[in-house]
């Protein structure tokens, strides 16, 4: 009896440490709070106008990563300066933009088969490697999207890239025309109240059930700090870009393509 409790307690403690490890593995070694403060009001035509305050884009080409080679039309740029990070991955044209965030220790390529996949149905696209700065990261892919002409930007990011996304709602120099944050997570969000309830872009909030770092009862969690936002969640353990390429794959796609429809349909459609 004592040894069968035993083994029963290191399994737990395994699973715990297993947990705790891709918590870790995801949202990085320190937790970015997202920023405190009332959100402000963002409608869709400010939204669709673009972003306010940002600079103009100024970068340097850059080597694709493998998962874009010989893909038509890809490019890669570098941002000055930017030695550990910052490389910023475009494909496809259109005046509708998508900027793909990756979790804490992910690249351009973990979102690139939705980013070649949204390319091919007519959307621009940038993925990244993260920069140092991460919120200036996302600001960047979005400038770069602008200076090559897209009207309406839509942000959509894994784990701590869907968290920074929505922590970075209330900021008056991003105005996405909406946000997907897929698999999100409730503890290091750092969400307040206000940063949904007066933010008027889409919103979308998608995870699997049994997800152990953003399970349906975090993800219901998140969605108290954005009343507006569409909750969908699938069976599995999946987690972030995962959950596209696994067995509800196909419906992970229909609510991001649902989203992005709604996202960049004409005001009054």
């Amino acid at each position: 009896m004592f040894k069968r409790e035993s083994r029963r307690a290191l399994a737990m403690t395994a699973v715990l440490a297993l947990a705790l490890t891709g918590a870790t593995a995801c949202a990085g070694r320190t937790a970015e709070k997202a920023p405190q403060g009332s959100a402000m009001a963002e409608n869709r035509r400010s939204a669709e106008e673009g972003t306010v305050g940002m600079r103009e884009f100024s970068a340097a080409p850059d080597r694709l990563p493998s998962c874009f080679r010989g893909v038509r039309g890809a490019t890669a740029y570098r941002l000055p300066g930017s030695s550990d990070g910052g490389r910023l991955v475009t494909v496809g044209t259109g005046p509708h933009g998508v900027v793909f965030a990756p979790i804490s220790w992910g690249d351009a390529c973990e979102w690139a088969a939705e980013a070649k996949r949204l390319a091919a149905d007519g959307y621009h696209v940038v993925t990244f490697d993260w920069g140092a700065d991460r919120r200036r990261t996302v600001s960047d892919a979005t400038r770069l999207l602008r200076s090559r002409g897209t009207k309406s930007v839509a942000w959509v990011g894994g784990c701590m890239g869907g968290t920074l996304m929505l922590g970075m709602l209330p900021d008056r120099t991003a105005r996405p025309a909406g946000v997907a944050g897929i698999s999100p997570l409730a503890s290091l969000g750092g969400y307040t109240a206000g940063n949904g309830t007066s933010y008027d872009g889409e919103l979308l909030l998608l995870g699997t059930a049994d997800d152990p770092l953003s399970d349906e009862g975090r993800l219901r969690e998140v969605a108290h700090s954005f009343p507006k936002a569409e909750v969908k969640v699938l069976p599995g353990t999946l987690h972030a870009a995962e959950i596209f390429a696994g067995p509800h794959g196909d419906a992970a796609r229909r609510n991001l393509d649902g989203f992005l429809d709604r996202t960049f349909a004409p005001a009054g459609g």
